[in-house]
């Protein structure tokens, strides 16, 4: 006969699983916001030679803000999973689809970040050379703004905002956050998952803002849960019963 499988609420890792979510739920957009907060002015597609300047004027700045960027989107994953978690325990289909969208588009979102990150800083500071000069820097960028082989990677980030805003809204709906959080979480994902369409810093910062305070409600709901109800996919009032209740196929 095979061994009996302990019920998921008695699982010792609950615990870790719990902190991390809300953890990365919190530091994800910190860092995120720190990024937008030190990235130097971005310029839309056709002003490549004030892009390379801007990038050369603060060269550390736009590489490390990126990398703040990235370190961002390794920690929403572990978010992203975190929620898929929750929700898959009572609307299996929305949490397991969500889940696989949101890190999709995470992937996506990374290699959009290396690119407009590390390879436009790297021409702009190989422009000024004079050996390539910015007439070259300029070609070289508008060639990587433009060419068809980005869409591969541009339009990836589209899983990334379907997916957390299933997610969001699967949360609020069974009582797992607040609707507030996870309305506001849903809208971060749609003003975050559109910025490489819509170049402002303003609007960057913006999106991060609403990202920090949408994800740190769901992070303090996360933490106020037990571990017994993270596992049941929601938070139960003291006086209600703490039996499970079934997991609906949504």
């Amino acid at each position: 006969m095979g061994a009996q499988l302990l019920p998921l609420s008695s699982l010792p890792q609950l615990r870790l699983y719990r902190l991390g979510t809300a953890a990365a739920l919190i530091a994800a957009p910190l860092f995120f916001l720190a990024d937008n907060l030190l990235h130097p002015k971005e310029f839309a597609h056709g002003n490549e030679r004030d892009q390379l300047a801007s990038i050369a004027g603060g060269y550390t700045r736009w590489q490390l803000a990126h990398s703040l960027g990235f370190v961002a989107i390794l920690l929403f994953a572990a978010a992203t999973l975190g929620l898929a978690f929750v929700v898959r325990r009572r609307q299996p289909r929305l949490g397991l689809i969500g889940g696989a969208l949101g890190v999709a588009g995470l992937l996506g979102t990374a290699a959009v970040i290396t690119i407009d990150g590390y390879s436009w800083a790297i021409v702009a500071e190989a422009a000024r050379r004079p050996e390539v000069g910015s007439e070259a820097g300029a070609a070289v960028l508008s060639e990587l703004q433009g060419s068809g082989w980005s869409y591969l990677y541009y339009l990836t980030p589209l899983g990334f905002i379907v997916g957390v805003v299933m997610l969001a809204i699967g949360a609020q709906r069974q009582g797992a956050v607040p609707a507030w959080a996870g309305w506001l979480l849903a809208l971060a994902a749609l003003l975050v998952g559109t910025e490489t369409t819509i170049v402002s810093n303003a609007y960057f910062i913006a999106g991060a803002s609403v990202f920090l305070v949408g994800a740190a409600g769901c992070a303090l709901a996360i933490l106020r849960m037990s571990d017994a109800e993270f596992a049941q996919g929601r938070a139960y009032s003291r006086t209600s019963s703490s039996a499970e209740a079934p997991p609906t196929s949504t």
